[in-house]
This record gives structure tokens, C-alpha cells and sequence, in this order.
């Protein structure tokens, strides 16, 4: 599966509150009737969530993290060929003017986007698991920044070949019911969607994704399995240029 992130912040005279309100009030109806305009088999909204857990997260990786995105849309096709089709084909005008419509809201200078691809280390069958409002299930997203003394291609194969094992060792103590690592695809048409888009913030080298349950390991195993997450982490990412939030998961087209 191919996909396009789209990792938003709000304008920042409008606070998360409000946000969200208009986000239900009324800009999910305006993403919907777009995002079904693109032929993608599936869309998610994640709302991010500024609390005590980004807190305890951000102080556990230096305390220097940027701040949480207010919104992520996700689209999925089923390859790449569709992707690039739907995008540079009338896609990319349409989100361009959907923003721009938004812009009372959404800040689109510093909303970075870019077609992606994803490897699942730990994962369940179906593919069902959704970090609804209320869900005992919480989803963590993790846009990530590379330290800047590995190369690209050296960062990637860490996080792919090195953290995602060390990660499913750790997932039955963990509480991690799954983990997804989606890796930003090196593609010519992300130039055309910053150009379409007019964001002018750095986008990152993918992200992590994970959705935690009430199960796992005692409270000192899950300590333990966080310590050595975070101190594998800390060997491949830049904490300083990533971040990591909770989020509630709005399922738009499945």
C-alpha cells in the first residue's frame, strides 16, 4: 500500500479547543467530499492531542520536542501508480484549494506532506484496530527527524532493520498491539506536492505509529521496555526536530 500524509497545525491565534469543534462542526464534511474526489481505498483523520502523556514523552527524549500536529489525514491506494495518478492528475489542486479555503484554521506554511510506504513490525489480522474517542486503545504518532551525523539511507536501515526488531522483542511488555514504521518515499512527485501544497517547513523521514492496549507486562517490565525503546531511539532520531503525540483516529473512507 502506498500512502499520503499530510501532518497539519492550526493557526496559532485559534487553540486546540476550537479546533476540534470546527474540525466536527464542519471542516470534516469539506475533507470528506475531496478525499472521496481521489479514488483512495481508505482516508483517516488522527486529531492530535496535546496532554500529560506528550509530556511525559517529550520529557523522557531530552524535553526539546516540537509541540504535537493538530490533525494527520492519511490516504491509502492500493500502488504507487494510482497514487501519483490521483495526485498530480487534479489531487493536488483540489487539497490546495480545500486548505486555502481553510486557511481561517489551518496554517498551510507549516504543513508539511509527502507520499509514503509502510512496513508493519507488529501487527494483527484484520487490519482493524482504531483509537477511537473513548477506545481503551491509545495511538501514538511519531513523525521523526534523523540525527543529522548518519546519512539518510544509514538512518532508514537502523529504524527498519535495528528499532523494529528491538520493538516487536519488547511489544508483549510493552502493551503494543501494533506498530507500523511508514518510511517517506524518495519520489520525484513529492517536489510536486510542497509546490502545490506551499509549505515551508522541513518534512520528515516518515514516522512511527503505534497502538498501545490495557495489556503488557508488570508496571517495572514496561518501564523497562520504554527505557530501552527511548535509548535505542536516541541512536538514529533527532528528538529535537520530531515529535511524538497521542492521537483519536476518524475513519473518512474504509
Amino acid at each position: 500500500m502506498i500512502r499520503f500524509e499530510y501532518y497539519f497545525r492550526r493557526q496559532p491565534q485559534v487553540n486546540s479547543e476550537a479546533f476540534q469543534a470546527a474540525w466536527h462542526d464542519s471542516l470534516q464534511t469539506a475533507w470528506l467530499e475531496v478525499l472521496n474526489s481521489l479514488g483512495c481505498q481508505r482516508a483517516l483523520a488522527v486529531l492530535g492531542q496535546d496532554n500529560d502523556l506528550f509530556v511525559q514523552m517529550n520529557r523522557a527524549r531530552g524535553g526539546s520536542m516540537q509541540a504535537p500536529f493538530d490533525l494527520v489525514l492519511e490516504l491509502w491506494w492500493g500502488t504507487e501508480a494510482e497514487a501519483v495518478q490521483a495526485l498530480i492528475g487534479g489531487g493536488l489542486e483540489q487539497l490546495a484549494d480545500l486548505v486555502a479555503a481553510q486557511a481561517a484554521w489551518l496554517d498551510a506554511g507549516q504543513s508539511p506532506a509527502w507520499l509514503a510506504m509502510e512496513y508493519p513490525q507488529v501487527n494483527p489480522t484484520p487490519e482493524d484496530l482504531v483509537a477511537s474517542a473513548g477506545s481503551v486503545l491509545k495511538k501514538l504518532q511519531f513523525p521523526l527527524q534523523h540525527r543529522r551525523d548518519l546519512s539518510e539511507a544509514a538512518a532508514r536501515q537502523y529504524w527498519l532493520q535495528s528499532h523494529g526488531p528491538l520493538i516487536r522483542q519488547h511489544a508483549p511488555d510493552s502493551g503494543i498491539a501494533r506498530y507500523v514504521q511508514v518510511h517517506r518515499l524518495d519520489h520525484p512527485v513529492n517536489a510536486n506536492i510542497a509546490a502545490a501544497l506551499g509549505f515551508v517547513c522541513p518534512v520528515y523521514l516518515g514516522h512511527a505509529e503505534v497502538w498501545v492496549g490495557p495489556g503488557g507486562g508488570s508496571q517495572d517490565a514496561r518501564r523497562q521496555a520504554s527505557r530501552a525503546a527511548v535509548e535505542d531511539e536516541a541512536k538514529f532520531i533527532d528528538f529535537a526536530a520530531s515529535t511524538l503525540f497521542a492521537g483519536i483516529e476518524i475513519r473518512l473512507i474504509e
